[in-house]
């Protein structure tokens, strides 16, 4: 299904999820089309607003003593400043009624980084990164959510 993440309730009309996966767009770091309802096409404090919106709306189709997992990593302003998205993110869960429960980093291979990061941290200092945030939200009992899990094979 393909569609406006906005519009995820009205898509999918009384579904309730055991859970929550994603991997969204950090800000407008890639682009993924022209079309101004898609997150990376939008300057940040809009990009925030819906943002947010889309995981309320995501969260309150989430069946109580559930569990959401978002991947993120943080994203830098125009002036090469860290904006904070790992902590906006864990904000907006905790706005919609999930609390972050684990984090892990998920470290990916560095690959040509050094490569690309060198001239750059000549220029500027700044690093170069290979990780992202693996963030664990639960909505309501962490020990039922864990229960409903099942066992682990």
């Amino acid at each position: 299904m393909q569609g406006d993440a906005l519009e995820v309730r009205q898509a999918l009309p009384g579904v309730q999820a055991d859970l929550l996966f994603s991997c969204p767009p950090y800000g407008n770091l890639e682009r993924y089309s022209d079309d101004k309802a898609d997150l990376s096409t939008m300057r940040y404090p809009r990009f925030l607003r819906t943002y947010r919106q889309i995981i309320k709306e995501a969260v309150a189709m989430l069946r109580q003593d559930r569990f959401a997992c978002f991947v993120v990593g943080d994203i830098r302003d125009t002036q090469g400043l860290y904006r904070g998205f790992v902590g906006d993110t864990i904000a907006a869960f905790r706005d919609a009624g999930a609390r972050l429960y684990n984090e892990a980093i998920l470290v990916t291979q560095a690959g040509s980084l050094p490569i690309r990061v060198g001239k750059g941290f000549e220029i500027s200092r700044k690093l170069g990164k290979t990780h992202q945030h693996v963030l664990v939200f639960v909505k309501g009992d962490p020990q039922r959510a864990t229960a409903a899990c099942g066992a682990v094979r």
